[in-house]
């Protein structure tokens, strides 16, 4: 069974704590190898791979641009970079509080911190300048420090994974059925039907035999773009939908879905992973005795 790639698990990620930190998938490399290849910040419950490639898709979006959409999207990258710090540093702040050694987690995030500071500096004497090589010269350095910034969120959430419990494993022999409220990742050889209230949802196919049923036609999100395929952002088949409320059916023999909602109801049957982040209840349904647990209670706040 494949893994979510780290960029799309980013991604993903950032979908739900920031509330469309990548509005157009462009932002991550991310933190979620949707960094090139990326939690859901709460955790990466899936093994990440590492990608040469982490800066390239940024610094060619970049050098896409014109000044003008430049200044735009720093701003909107480093506006959505400065409410990671809040929530990193609740994290380090809980971390603490329950006991734990976090002093290498913690110069990485002051690391973070930092470039995303000088990545604002930089942005606002670039809209202060006169002289157009001047603001030219601030916007490029502005742009490297939120590039530098992305660079250490894999090894923040990679740090952050170690303090959260593993994937529930899905076997052939028990369906996983779930209900709550929070985010939802299911990954493997699955059959998945799920109802979501006001929620999103989106898909990574692995092996390009993914079916997705909904009972209706909702609001297609713009996943990362591919690339060269030396270096791809998103190397398999995504799709993302905003603005969920009703009934949908995925099923593949290699694909990971994960779904963000106040209101998730879902059952998965077939080989796999999952993660339930969040307020709710699941169990696994043999036919026997049903024994519920409780959701994993996300490392980051949701609001």
């Amino acid at each position: 069974m494949k893994r979510m790639p780290f960029v799309v698990l980013v991604f993903l990620m950032l979908l739900v704590v920031i509330s469309g930190m990548v509005d157009s998938g462009d932002m991550q490399q991310h933190p979620d190898e949707r960094e090139d290849r990326g939690d859901l910040l709460h955790k990466s419950p899936f093994t990440v791979r590492e990608s040469p490639h982490e800066d390239e898709y940024l610094i060619d979006k970049f050098s896409r641009l014109s000044p003008l959409d430049e200044t735009a999207f720093l701003e909107d990258n480093i506006h959505k970079s400065e409410d990671m710090v809040v929530r990193l540093d609740k994290v380090i702040t809980g971390l603490k509080a329950e006991g734990n050694d976090i002093n290498e987690l913690e110069q990485t995030v002051n690391d973070y911190s930092r470039f995303v500071s000088e990545a604002r500096t930089y942005l606002a004497q670039a809209e202060n300048s006169s002289l157009e090589a001047d603001k030219e010269q601030y916007l490029k350095l502005s742009r490297e420090s939120i590039i530098r910034a992305n660079s250490e969120l894999k090894p923040i959430f990679d740090e952050i994974k170690s303090y959260l419990p593993g994937p529930l494993l899905i076997s052939e022999n028990s369906s996983l059925v779930a209900r709550g409220s929070g985010i939802s990742i299911l990954s493997g050889d699955l059959d998945v039907d799920f109802f979501l209230s006001e929620g999103r949802f989106s898909i990574v196919d692995f092996s390009g035999d993914v079916q997705i049923k909904m009972e209706q036609d909702f609001e297609s999100e713009e996943m990362p773009e591919r690339g060269p395929d030396n270096g791809l952002m998103v190397p398999h088949e995504a799709f993302s939908y905003a603005n969920v409320t009703g009934n949908v059916s995925v099923s593949g023999s290699e694909f990971t879905v994960a779904m963000m909602a106040d209101n998730i109801i879902l059952r998965t049957t077939g080989t796999g992973e999952a993660e339930l982040i969040g307020e709710g209840v699941y169990y696994f349904d043999d036919g026997t005795v049903r024994n519920e647990s409780n959701w994993v209670q996300p490392i980051f706040e949701s609001g």
